[in-house]
């Protein structure tokens, strides 16, 4: 699905519709994909306004999203007929069923508008979404984040699990509470996760500052390259940790037991050590974590281990002198 595949007097509608449908589908955009999304985003603030239009036009039906053909005719016509389109019109104005689930995750209103919005995901589901000041998050499985947005003040509460956040420049900084710290910056990319006590963050672009509630210490100030959990910092390979907002896993040399550890984080499939030996077994690589199966081959021909999937669905890895079945 690419832009170019829609014809030159494709309404403000349609165009926004094709990439709320490109950002929001069952498939994670390519980097190009994302370029080009954000370049458009840049041309004009209706651009923006018509890719709200579709993203509140959507959720206001608590509706899961489809393929992305399908999502975008809908939320085409939806997005046309929102500032005057009830939830029961809007309802008898689409055909067909329901659209089955494959989206990447789910919007959940708390409040009126989308400034109070409770974002989150399930195991196995990712999601890119607009913020409301312009700025972009995507929420790794089994995520919860709050945003807090009123006025001047940018804000957001990371729950649970782990965010991508690209933040434009605005009237105030962004601020993001995660367990008791704050982070703050004026605008950049940066990544947090938040699965344990101590909140880790890793900084892509930009500069981050983090503070903590609890004392009187100083900032911590993060740089693009650097990662921090509590205040130590320390250089980050920024590939490897953010890789998951495509799909995938890089891994460089790594025990094997962390690998399961953070395939089991993202991916709605199991896997599960059977032995120390195999745990120990160092690896290298790119791996999807949306299909256990490609990650299994990869292990059985690429490191010589034994993998096998049992009735209940996990796939069982073990060391080369267990018998493997795949």
């Amino acid at each position: 699905m690419r832009q170019d595949h829609l014809s030159p007097d494709a309404s403000e509608a349609d165009v926004a519709a094709f990439w709320f449908a490109r950002m929001n589908g069952g498939h994670a955009p390519s980097p190009q994909d994302e370029a080009a999304f954000h370049r458009w985003l840049d041309e004009g603030a209706a651009n923006m306004e018509a890719y709200r239009d579709c993203l509140e036009a959507w959720r206001m039906l608590d509706m899961d999203a489809g393929e992305p053909e399908v999502l975008a005719l809908r939320a085409a016509a939806l997005r046309r007929d929102n500032r005057r389109t009830t939830r029961r019109r809007a309802l008898f104005g689409l055909t067909g069923g329901a659209v089955a689930a494959a989206c990447g995750g789910l919007w959940v209103m708390t409040a009126p508008s989308s400034a109070r919005a409770l974002i989150s995901t399930q195991a196995g589901q990712r999601l890119t979404a607009p913020l409301p000041d312009g700025s972009e998050v995507t929420l790794a499985p089994s995520s919860r984040l709050r945003l807090d947005y009123a006025g001047d003040r940018r804000g957001a509460v990371l729950e649970t699990g782990q965010a991508y956040f690209d933040v434009r420049a605005g009237t105030a900084p962004f601020v993001l509470q995660v367990g008791d710290q704050v982070l703050a910056t004026e605008q950049g990319r940066f990544q947090t996760t938040y699965r344990a006590e101590q909140p880790e963050t890793v900084v892509e672009q930009g500069r981050l500052r983090i503070s903590d509630r609890r004392d009187g210490e100083p900032p911590v100030s993060l740089i693009a390259g650097q990662s921090a959990e509590g205040r130590t910092v320390v250089q980050a390979d920024v590939e490897a940790e953010t890789a998951w907002r495509l799909g995938r896993l890089v891994v460089r040399d790594r025990p094997l037991r962390e690998v399961v550890e953070r395939f089991n984080l993202y991916s709605s499939e199991r896997l599960v050590l059977q032995d120390q030996a195999a745990g120990d077994v160092r690896i290298s690589g790119s791996f999807r974590y949306d299909g256990g199966r490609e990650f299994a081959l990869a292990l059985a021909q690429g490191f010589d281990l034994s993998v096998r999937r049992t009735a209940d669905g996990v796939w069982r890895i073990g060391s080369p002198d267990r018998a493997a079945t795949l």
